[in-house]
């Protein structure tokens, strides 16, 4: 079995290169399409600041104060959900927070915050699932109940901090995004930490963990789910295990564990007009989750991006091997 994996693991570090254009033993290097076809997807990268690095849709963006903005799109999304990730700017990883916009409802408000709870400027990237081709969405309130989400969507509490988010049709082969966000618009006040992963009831449902800061598993975490399969168009997805390995995703897109809590996502198209989003989530059924941080970090070529996962600051913060899962929005 250790040797089966070794095998597997020098076969994708070896794709992965090719994917990067790295040298490997027989100098690959891939051609990198320059044109894409017009997206549907709706996301924004943001900077610290408030201004926009990439995006879709986006009509534009206010920096409200400290740690606090407003992505305003180029239509209503009020009944979307709306997950985020940071992109790793200082020693340890902040947090990010989503709801409704408070300006309006083409808006998305978001708060990034240090992990005692402050408010911090970060730079982040958003993406919104309105439920299109290979999309599914819900988002669940503070009490455990569906707030909103595609048509056939059931929410089944099955312990403090525990759900099972089961939808009309199969996201076996999909990934799991989540963020903790208000149902409504209000604003966000407590850091917490979400976690995804596949369930035991089969392969419609996605299994979710929300835990307070000090890890433990607590109810009254709102969050909104985002699932984005392989045929949602301009994405690439994949679920990536602690070792680096690739479980499941789209084509010609793979991975690699760089060094301790440090991965490549690497696929095949430019990357600098897209917001990668990643969840710390399992690979399978297996549960507890350690909890973790997940944040963005610039990846060694144009068509990769890194992800950085570390303890929660109350463990000490440090780079550490975990799963995740991840999308490509482009």
């Amino acid at each position: 079995m250790i040797a089966s994996r070794l095998g597997l693991f020098r076969r994708s570090a070896r794709a992965v290169a090719a994917l990067c254009g790295l040298a490997v033993a027989s100098a690959v290097l891939v051609s990198v399409p320059s044109a894409q076809a017009a997206s549907p997807n709706l996301y924004a990268a943001v900077s610290a600041g408030g201004t926009q690095v990439a995006g879709n849709g986006v009509a534009g963006i206010s920096h409200l104060g400290t740690g606090r903005y407003e992505v305003t799109f180029t239509q209503n999304v009020s009944q979307c959900a709306y997950v985020a990730t940071t992109k790793n700017a200082f020693s340890q990883a902040l947090q990010v927070f989503t709801a409704g916009g408070h300006n309006s409802a083409q808006g998305v408000y978001v708060e990034t915050k240090n992990q005692g709870g402050g408010l911090t400027d970060g730079p982040f990237n958003l993406m919104v699932d309105c439920g299109g081709t290979g999309m599914q969405f819900a988002v669940v309130n503070p009490a455990g109940q569906l707030a909103r989400g595609t048509a056939g969507t059931t929410v089944t509490t099955l312990g403090t901090g525990r759900y099972n988010v089961t939808f009309a049709t199969s996201v076996g082969p999909c990934s799991y995004l989540a963020t903790v966000g208000d149902a409504g618009n209000a604003l966000v006040f407590n850091p917490a930490n979400v976690s995804t992963g596949s369930s035991a009831a089969g392969a419609n449902t996605v299994y979710v963990e929300t835990k307070n800061p000090g890890g433990g598993l607590s109810s009254g975490i709102p969050f909104h789910l985002a699932v984005v399969c392989p045929g949602a168009p301009n994405t690439k997805v994949l679920v990536v295990d602690a070792a680096g390995l690739p479980a499941r995703g789209s084509a010609l897109t793979s991975s690699f564990n760089a060094s301790a809590g440090n991965y490549t996502v690497a696929t095949n198209r430019s990357l600098a007009s897209c917001a990668a989003i990643a969840t710390r989530g399992s690979t399978t059924r297996a549960v507890p989750f350690d909890p973790a941080t997940v944040e963005i970090t610039p990846g060694p070529a144009a068509n990769t991006v890194g992800v950085q996962t570390r303890q929660l600051l109350f463990f000490g913060g440090q780079p550490f091997n975990t799963a995740f899962h991840s999308a490509l929005v482009c």
